[in-house]
């Protein structure tokens, strides 16, 4: 990771998190290509549809256990953790990824720590993976670089295919209290990039990002797709997968509790926890990086106070 410190420096960048919202409103991915923009994709946002229209440069396995399932196969996992029957809630042609997963349980899964919870009750074997996963799409967009978490990647990919495109990183166990200079200053020693966020920041999808972008030097950084929602990445989303938004939200009410140990629904059911909207705004306002958030209203997308936000036409025109 060292080697790319300042490599952007003054360059724009724009970050593909995968929200539905993007499918719903069409947005054409082909359209960033030739506009200077640098382009990162997050781990599930790897998705067959995006792949056919946009080679991004840089591929986030921030948590790379997030790419060995796309979206619609990780509501299928959890709710194998909350032993929950979910192929009658799921159009047919996705029921029948969840009659595959559960005829092909143990060569993908395996008993974890279900005395810790129900959310640990079955973890991924080592090195495994599903068709149509992000990490098995990896392979079609070869050009692309990834910024990987390197102890993480020991841990789930032992045999990782993709070692020649990689870019590692590290991060600290520090308990301080959060400090946002230090936060947005990655530890740089014997020639490792650690980065940290400090005891009470909860948003895990940000402990890495904004402080790699800050260190390969980009001044202004766009957010595509953040809709701040549980409902998946792209065409893999609730909207999509779901017989109807109904039937995911009996879905999530019978499995809310495998999503983490801690876990608090916002005032809208399908909306990240408050925890995470707060952490946002702790780093957004900072002087290191100008961050926007490309936004439109959408009816599963929320907007979120005190941020930089612009519309997706006034997005195409700077």
């Amino acid at each position: 990771m060292n080697r790319l410190k300042g490599a952007h420096s003054g360059e724009r960048a724009v970050v593909i998190f995968g929200g539905p919202s993007l499918i719903a409103q069409g947005f054409d991915f082909a359209s960033l290509r030739d506009r200077g923009f640098v382009t990162f994709l997050e781990a599930k946002a790897l998705t067959p549809h995006l792949r056919s229209t946009l080679a991004p440069d840089y591929y986030l396995m921030l948590f790379p256990e997030k790419s060995k399932d796309n979206g619609l196969q990780q509501f299928i996992f959890r709710s194998f953790l909350a032993d929950f029957r979910i192929d009658r809630w799921l159009k047919p042609e996705c029921a029948r990824v969840a009659t595959h997963l559960r005829a092909h349980f143990h060569d993908y899964f395996e008993t974890w720590r279900p005395q810790r919870g129900p959310h640990k009750r079955f973890r991924w074997r080592s090195d495994g993976y599903l068709q149509d996963s992000p990490y098995d799409l990896l392979r079609h967009i070869p050009r692309t670089r990834i910024l990987a978490n390197r102890s993480l990647i020991d841990e789930h990919f032992p045999h990782f295919a993709y070692s020649d495109r990689a870019f590692w990183f590290g991060q600290t166990g520090d308990d301080k209290q959060f400090d946002l200079e230090e936060y947005f200053t990655p530890i740089e020693r014997d020639d490792q990039v650690l980065v940290r966020s400090g005891r009470g920041f909860l948003n895990s999808a940000a402990i890495a990002l904004y402080p790699l972008l800050r260190f390969m030097g980009f001044r202004e950084v766009f957010f595509l797709g953040m809709d701040m929602s549980m409902l998946g990445s792209l065409e893999y989303a609730a909207p999509y997968t779901f017989k109807s938004m109904l039937h995911f939200r009996w879905f999530f009410y019978r499995t809310r509790h495998v999503f983490n140990a801690n876990f608090l629904a916002n005032r809208r059911f399908f909306q990240r926890p408050q925890s995470e909207f707060e952490d946002l705004r702790r780093v957004w306002d900072n002087p290191y990086t100008r961050f926007t958030r490309v936004f439109d209203p959408w009816k599963y997308a929320t907007p979120v106070e005190g941020i930089r936000t612009m519309s997706v036409a006034d997005f195409l025109k700077s």
